[in-house]
């Protein structure tokens, strides 16, 4: 297929794994902490925790529309694909692994590869291979919900 171009962003987020993952699965509050990203399971019903490979989900990136599949939906990962077959092969990931500089807490990883003939004539993040603005928002933005929910479960706020 080619080259492969891939981007990331990290962020070390104070709360554990498993609160991180389901802020970030909690789809119907993503208004409530950030502007970045929206996300629906094509199937309204669905609940994101029961997402499966193979399942498509709307998402809204600013106004950018796209119905991506599912890949994967572990505890440590979400990935969803996209391709329009040669032209471009698009996967995007979201991992929750445990931190390595803060036991107990999160380190929060969007990584996105991608390949096809269009890749890299129209690569429209050309700035060295560092994460797009969006990404590093959405990051900040879920690093703070996360946070603030993990203290309030701390502190008996929540159950």
């Amino acid at each position: 297929m080619g080259v492969t171009i891939s981007q990331h962003a990290r962020i070390e987020i104070l709360a554990s794994p498993s609160t991180v993952r389901s802020v970030f699965l909690d789809f119907q509050r993503y208004s409530q902490w950030q502007d970045v990203f929206q996300i629906e399971p094509i199937t309204p019903e669905q609940d994101p925790t029961e997402l499966k490979k193979g399942d498509r989900v709307k998402v809204n990136m600013r106004g950018f529309v796209f119905r991506p599949y599912i890949e994967e939906n572990s505890d440590a990962c979400l990935t969803w694909a996209i391709a329009i077959p040669p032209l471009f092969y698009g996967t995007h990931f979201f991992f929750f692994a445990p931190s390595e500089e803060n036991p107990g807490c999160t380190t929060f990883i969007q990584r996105e590869d991608f390949q096809g003939l269009v890749t890299v004539p129209f690569w429209p993040w050309r700035n060295g291979g560092k994460p797009s603005e969006p990404w590093e928002a959405f990051n900040a933005s879920l690093k703070a919900e996360a946070e603030k929910v993990a203290t309030a479960t701390e502190e008996g706020g929540l159950t």
